[in-house]
């Protein structure tokens, strides 16, 4: 016997619920899951900033455990007015290296640096 419903929607009472109804979060939650709107904090530890040894240019290297498969520096640079700018270097794959260049001239140097990640790609 297939479950009937009430004028308002619900399903009386001692009958099975629809599987339709079950079927829109499990369609949702594998949509966030592909997105990859569901980051794990062992992602963003497994990833290293430091500046050149000149303070010009700033470094990202993100390790094979982090779970990242492309990264690229992310650089706030700041000049000798206090003029600051975001610059942003090439996406590279795990355990490589993303730089990204303020000043070749010694005009502005690296303010802070972050990073952006591609869990696909």
């Amino acid at each position: 016997m297939k479950p009937t419903q009430t004028e308002s929607g619900r399903t009386e009472p001692g009958r099975r619920k629809s599987a339709r109804l079950l079927l829109v979060p499990v369609l949702a939650a594998g949509l966030l899951a592909a997105s990859g709107a569901w980051e794990t904090a062992a992602a963003s530890e497994s990833c290293t900033t430091y500046p050149s040894d000149s303070g010009q240019t700033g470094n990202v290297k993100c390790d094979s455990n982090s779970g990242v498969r492309q990264h690229r520096a992310v650089v706030t640079c700041i000049n000798t007015g206090g003029h600051k700018w975001t610059i942003t270097g090439r996406w590279v794959y795990r355990n490589r290296v993303s730089s990204a260049t303020c000043s070749v001239s010694s005009t502005a140097g690296v303010y802070s640096i972050g990073y952006d990640r591609r869990f696909r790609g």
